[in-house]
């Protein structure tokens, strides 16, 4: 009987080569797009969720602000000197595990006289990998141990503990035990041994850290300069702590707690403080989506554009579906013979059933084959679309188990509605070749189905235009500064400050326009925030993006000077220079009004001298802060504009700079970025989205033409003899390709008419989330409208032309 089933299977594939290709490939892009999209939501949301008790683990983080007047702004971290009251003070915690991750070159004692050295991590690409921790840290994530004691491991000062990998990146390939008590020095005087090497998490995981030194040895190095633990005032992303709660105990509990650990030290008696910090709990689960907490260590991923890829994915099979379902009642009139021979000889309604939807298991098996074949290619050609860490493995588990189920339910959805109907034509109407199924004469239900297909391609063409104009608004969206050709590069940490020895000699450079040395660019993933007071009518406190540099960093950068001007060459902050933005915040309408005001900063006031016109600091999500610029007494960063007019000699430039680069820090390497590549990098997301967004809507349109293509070819031949009685009795080719398209392309507008609504809610909830956006215009729903119509046109319109010029002799032969 099965064997009957695969037969009869195979034969009306053969036999229907349009329909089965169209529904094959339909069905293909759609499970492909399923199985990545699927594969890739497993990964992010995944993250770190195979910790033991990970629903008991939580980082601390927070809200902070300056004044009392001030809004709070979020913080990843917390203070220095906090974890230690909160392990002392909270109840409801198993565990607190505090850390501070460093950066640093690494240096491999090896006989040489410089040694097996290593570099710092990018700080704009990499993620942090260096640690100063509590050895409670490995209380809380449980780590495999290799070698080493981890009760002893980290109680000393100068001990250090490595994953596996890290450890045979320095010592090669020995055996860990001989890796125990090894010399590591990190910034160049913190000699540390090594008391133990564990196992690498895997990487489906957000703590990326691989050297874990002890914390004891922050106040016996030069450590306990940077790292101050009795600093209430301050918080820094380097600093976190994660706790693990009591079994018994809930978040809501120890949030309670924490407002009024909060409320102690950061309260009326505390006066002193110039912050005020409130923490609070965030699941462990929370920190890889979680944008509101920033660190240096974890990749951020976009849940709502996850959310969306997972619910494409399912529409774009879902149009498939439509297609088979579209396709398969379409020809069920050619069927029906078969059906009624089946039932004169004992078939049964259910076993009808039963053969068509084998039929559909044949098609979707061959699907599901060709989609093995497709995922390895998409994952080798989208890389950039294909989270870090994630790889394509036919041995997965998850794999089969998802490939089953999309079986069981693509042959169920695409093949029950049509063996239902097939299943259910009478013997005696369907051997005398009437109609033998009444129902959905009309085809209500087809009609329905198309409409929905080019519904959700016209949300997805109205998205990519949308998605694509504001990105296309923020790459034009004048930023306040010039930025091209402009490369920084930073100090190194550890040796002694030689950028302006740097910047006098780059200045020579034939190569080199101008230069200047700065703490932070204008716009960058660093910044700095602080506090200022203004005595005008009535005492005005702001907290205040700060960009300093020296007295060329305004001209460098090209910023428009609105009033006064510059700010002096000077050693120490002697003047200020502000934004507009600032300029009404004070009170002021005219910027030359600002003029000569005196702002409190430090408990020092200084005169503002000139304003500049409000210039982007971070990605168009964000609002453009109160900001002051001033001369900077210590300076980590230079700024080069380059003078070269080619790529070539571009490269020139940066070799020279190379050159006398290696000469001042003979140990450290050479690294620089454009500041146009950091500014990109903002905009990395929005630019994935759109092509996410892109490739959705060829998928999405490709699948539902290709339902139409199939559908007006079998239109076309059913009514082959029509159309050549038609073409005899004198009606020409345009009013036959009219008489066949204007059904389908009164059901595209009735799909423009639902799409739009839809696509308009949808993309208002995008655009939302930039304080600097496009408005949703009518040109674009009449745009995407146009698109739809021109395709279905030309779809429809190629069949329909086609069936117009046949030759009626043909059509009409048998009569």
């Amino acid at each position: 009987m099965f064997s009957n089933y695969f037969f009869t299977a195979f034969r009306n594939l053969a036999k229907n080569k349009v329909s089965a290709v169209i529904n094959l490939l339909g069905l293909t892009l759609g499970m492909s797009a399923c199985l990545v999209i699927s594969l890739i939501a497993y990964f992010e949301l995944g993250h770190d969720r195979f910790h033991p008790d990970a629903e008991r683990i939580f980082r601390v983080v927070g809200q902070f602000r300056f004044d009392k007047n001030g809004t709070f702004a979020p913080a990843g971290f917390i203070p220095r000197a906090a974890p230690q009251a909160i392990r002392e003070e909270l109840t409801g915690l198993e565990t607190v595990a505090a850390f501070h991750s460093v950066e640093s070159t690494v240096i491999i004692p090896d006989g040489s006289s410089t040694g097996k050295q290593f570099a710092a991590r990018n700080l704009d690409a990499d993620r942090a990998e260096i640690i100063v921790t509590e050895p409670q840290y490995f209380a809380i994530f449980r780590y495999h141990w290799l070698a080493g004691n981890p009760q002893l491991a980290l109680q000393e000062p100068n001990k250090v503990v490595l994953t596996a990998s890290k450890a045979r990146k320095y010592f090669g390939d020995m055996p860990v035990s001989e890796m125990l008590g090894r010399e590591i020095i990190y910034r160049d005087s913190i000699r540390t041994a090594v008391t133990g090497i564990v196992q690498d998490l895997g990487e489906n995981t957000d703590l990326t850290f691989t050297d874990f030194i002890s914390y004891p040895t922050i106040n016996a190095s030069i450590l306990k300069e940077e790292i101050n633990l009795q600093e209430w005032n301050d918080v820094w992303s380097a600093s976190q702590v994660f706790v693990k709660l009591d079994p018994g105990s809930t978040a809501a509990q120890v949030n309670i707690q924490l407002k009024a650990f909060s409320d102690k030290h950061f309260g009326p008696d505390h006066g002193t403080r110039d912050m005020v910090f409130v923490p609070s709990l965030q699941p462990l689960s929370d920190l890889h989506f979680n944008y509101d907490y920033q660190d240096n260590y974890s990749r951020k991923a976009h849940l709502p554009t996850l959310y969306g890829l997972i619910g494409a994915a399912l529409f774009i099979l879902f149009i498939a579906t439509i297609n088979f379902i579209n396709m398969a009642t379409a020809r069920s009139a050619e069927r029906a013979k078969e059906v009624g021979m089946r039932k004169v000889l004992g078939s049964s309604r259910n076993a009808l059933i039963r053969q068509f939807l084998g039929e559909t298991l044949v098609l979707t098996t061959l699907s599901v084959a060709a989609t093995l074949l497709v995922t390895p290619w998409v994952f080798a050609n989208f890389q950039s679309f294909i989270p870090e860490g994630l790889h394509f493995s036919f041995f997965s588990p998850q794999l089969w188990l998802f490939l089953l189920g999309i079986t069981a339910a693509t042959t169920l959805l695409a093949g029950f509605y049509p063996s239902w109907v097939l299943s259910a034509y009478q013997p005696a109407t369907a051997l005398k070749g009437q109609a033998a199924f009444k129902g959905n004469e009309k085809g209500y239900l087809r009609k329905g189905l198309i409409v929905f297909q080019f519904a959700v391609s016209l949300v997805f063409i109205i998205a990519a235009i949308v998605v694509s104009s504001q990105i296309n608004f923020m790459r034009a969206k004048d930023l306040g500064f010039q930025s091209a050709a402009v490369v920084t590069m930073d100090a190194p940490r550890g040796p002694a400050n030689q950028l302006p020895v740097l910047n006098a000699q780059f200045q020579q450079l034939s190569g080199v326009q101008k230069t200047t040395l700065q703490i932070f660019e204008p716009m960058g993933q660093n910044f700095g925030l602080d506090h200022l007071v203004f005595k005008g009518k009535t005492l005005q406190e702001f907290d205040a993006a700060y960009k300093m540099g020296d007295e060329n960093f305004i001209p460098f950068y090209e910023m428009r000077l609105l009033a006064g001007r510059n700010y002096l060459k000077s050693d120490t902050a002697s003047e200020f220079v502000i934004t507009e933005g600032f300029v009404k915040a004070l009170g002021f309408q005219q910027p030359a009004a600002a003029l000569g005001q005196q702002l409190q900063w430090h408990g020092n006031y200084y005169p503002i001298v000139g304003v500049v016109a409000d210039f982007h600091q971070q990605s168009m999500h964000e609002k453009i802060p109160l900001t002051f610029i001033t001369t900077a007494q210590h300076t980590g960063s230079l700024a080069v504009k380059l003078n070269a007019q080619t790529p070539e000699a571009a490269q020139y430039t940066l070799a020279q700079m190379g050159q006398l680069w290696a000469a001042v820090y003979p140990d450290h390497k050479f690294e620089y970025r454009f500041l146009d590549e950091t500014i990109a990098a903002f905009y990395a997301k929005e630019q994935k989205t759109a092509r996410l967004v892109d490739l959705a809507t060829f998928i999405a349109i490709l699948i539902s033409c290709m339902g139409l293509f199939g559908l007006i070819a079998f239109m076309a031949e059913q009514r082959r003899k029509e159309i050549g009685i038609r073409k005899v009795l004198g009606a020409s080719v345009v009013g036959i390709t009219a008489l066949l398209a204007k059904d389908f392309l009164a059901l595209v507008l009735v799909a423009i008419l639902i799409a739009s609504p839809v696509a308009y809610y949808f993309m208002q909830q995008w655009l939302a989330d930039f304080a600097y956006r496009i408005d949703l215009q009518a040109w674009m729903f009449v745009a995407a409208g146009f698109i739809a119509v021109l395709i279905a046109f030309l779809t429809v319109g190629f069949q329909s032309v086609r069936a117009a010029l046949a030759n009626p002799v043909q059509s009409l032969r048998s009569e």
